[in-house]
């Protein structure tokens, strides 16, 4: 459907509108989903402008959040996108646009350089990841090649927004970004009523020596650190070792697996849709990656009162277990270290009630508040608004 620019206005002007490249199922697609939504519920009017309208996190948007579909239906290249939503923020003129992930940060610079400030909408940038470590790690190279131009494109935006405190201090001393546009949400829109409602459902049971993790088979998560960590741990104990996810190492780490003598007692399941029912009822938590936005998934496992063991990526992890002291953290890449953490957290675990209060602090409400206090410090946002208007809640362009 073709609208015309004068019904255009309608759903989105006066709106806070989130950015997304589509509905695949990348967390930063699904954190901003979350807090459009949130916003929606607490008198903020949101929207959500997206390249590509289908898959499956399109069933996660409230049916009063309109969707502006740039690709029309299609898949919007990225080449072809600043133009599509310039052509958007001229006709609509939405109260603000908020973009997640390095390429799409930098569309939104490009799609409005040179508008009049006094016409655009305030440019915020959210950065969810670290920065120093994402420019040569992130699995997306379109993410890779964006990082390169952050000196370029961050400084224009009104506001940057950071999950930690050290990916702050990385814009500011490492890429230029002035220290007055960089603020810290330090949190993100983890744990939804839902999650909270499925927790409480599965309950603790946790199998003696279960150790879990979750994410995406790839290079960046260690997940090779942790299986010879295992390996090393199950020479002196009895464990067994679950990695929930799939990607494209999962042929080296079976070989690795094998190689270890670990096919009985490491098992690689692949994805699961409904990832707490195995988390909740393990024994400790690991996470391993290289370099880490924040982390979900080890905020997930803390909700559920599994303790926690992680290495001290860059920077989540040190931020979310305030320096070590609601988990033990360990060097990136030692597995020596990691095998005698797990073992000292399988003896010795914090209490469940601890780790849950911590994990409490990232909900979806709580984000949106400290979001929407930044934006408001900002001068982007302004009060609630108690009534939003009906609006077709699809629209393409």
């Amino acid at each position: 459907m073709i609208m015309n620019s004068s019904r255009i206005v309608d759903p989105i002007a006066a709106r806070i509108c989130f950015l997304v490249r589509g509905f695949d199922g990348g967390g930063a697609q699904r954190d901003a989903i979350l807090l459009a939504n949130e916003l929606q519920a607490q008198g903020f009017p949101s929207a959500i402008v997206t390249l590509q309208s289908s898959g499956p996190l399109r069933d996660l948007i409230r049916a009063d959040v309109p969707v502006i579909d740039l690709g029309n239906g299609r898949k919007l290249r990225l080449a072809f996108a600043p133009a599509a939503l310039r052509r958007l923020l001229v006709t609509a003129r939405p109260r603000a646009l908020v973009s997640s992930e390095a390429a799409a940060n930098v569309l939104v610079i490009l799609a409005s350089r040179g508008l009049a400030k006094e016409t655009r909408p305030s440019i915020v940038l959210r950065e969810v990841a670290s920065p120093l470590q994402a420019r040569t790690g992130d699995p997306y190279w379109q993410n890779r090649l964006a990082y390169r131009l952050i000196r370029f494109a961050y400084p224009r935006a009104d506001l940057v927004l950071t999950l930690t405190a050290g990916a702050r201090n990385d814009l500011i001393d490492r890429f230029g970004v002035p220290a007055a546009k960089v603020a810290n949400l330090g949190t993100n829109a983890v744990l939804t009523p839902q999650m909270r409602q499925r927790i409480g459902q599965l309950g603790r049971s946790p199998e003696p020596g279960h150790i879990v993790s979750v994410g995406r088979l790839s290079p960046e998560k260690g997940y090779a650190t942790l299986i010879e960590a295992f390996a090393q741990l199950r020479r002196m104990r009895a464990a067994r070792l679950t990695i929930v996810g799939e990607g494209d190492e999962r042929g080296n780490l079976e070989a690795l697996i094998e190689a270890l003598d670990l096919s009985r007692d490491v098992s690689l399941p692949g994805h699961n849709p409904d990832p707490l029912s195995v988390v909740s009822q393990a024994s400790l938590f690991v996470s391993s990656s290289s370099h880490e936005g924040l982390g979900n998934a080890l905020i997930e496992a803390m909700a559920c009162g599994v303790p926690v063991v992680a290495t001290d990526a860059p920077y989540g992890p040190r931020e979310i277990l305030k320096g070590g002291g609601l988990g033990r953290l360990v060097t990136v890449g030692d597995a020596a270290a990691l095998a005698q953490a797990m073992a000292e957290t399988l003896d010795h675990p914090l209490e469940s009630a601890v780790l849950q209060a911590r994990a409490a602090e990232f909900s979806v409400e709580k984000s949106a508040e400290r979001f929407i206090h930044l934006l408001q410090a900002a001068g982007i946002a302004g009060s609630a608004i108690s009534a939003v208007p009906e609006v077709e809640t699809t629209v393409s362009i």
